[in-house]
């Protein structure tokens, strides 16, 4: 039957195709709307309990407590970290220093004195110019 209304409409195979398609569709597309209309209703998920969590656990993990009891905030001191004072995992705190550039720095300072400025930093093994400028806002010596 199907084959007799394609030859009066002089349809070619590929418009068949699309033709049976979209029946297809259609048929499987009502399906999906009588089963979402026959289900009962799905408990809708409360995103913004999981933000708020979220939101508490990252602002906690944000802060840092050094051994002096100081909070730095990444990214934001609330003062500059004078490094003639400064414990080893306050050093191993500012970015880009390690376990090893702390006793370096903490070494150096042993052997030589206090830094009178930051700039003597460039002797330690392990501080180039460009991380003395990356710190130069976060550290003193005084």
């Amino acid at each position: 039957m199907l084959k007799r209304i394609a030859e009066l409409l002089e349809l070619t195979k590929t418009e068949r195709n699309v033709i049976l398609f979209l029946a297809v569709t259609m048929i499987i597309g009502a399906a999906v709307r009588l089963y979402q209309t026959e289900l009962p209703e799905m408990p809708q998920f409360n995103y913004q309990v999981s933000d708020s969590t979220f939101t508490e656990l990252n602002a906690a993990s944000e802060k840092k407590v050094n051994t002096a009891g100081a909070v730095f905030a990444i990214g934001k001191m609330p003062g500059k970290l004078n490094i003639n004072k400064a414990t080893k995992q306050q050093l191993i705190d500012l970015p880009g220093i390690g376990k090893v550039t702390a006793e370096r720095i903490l070494n150096y300072r042993k052997e030589t004195g206090e830094f009178c400025t930051i700039e003597d930093l460039l002797a330690v093994k392990g501080i180039s110019r460009k991380k003395l400028e990356r710190l130069s806002s976060m550290i003193t010596t005084q």
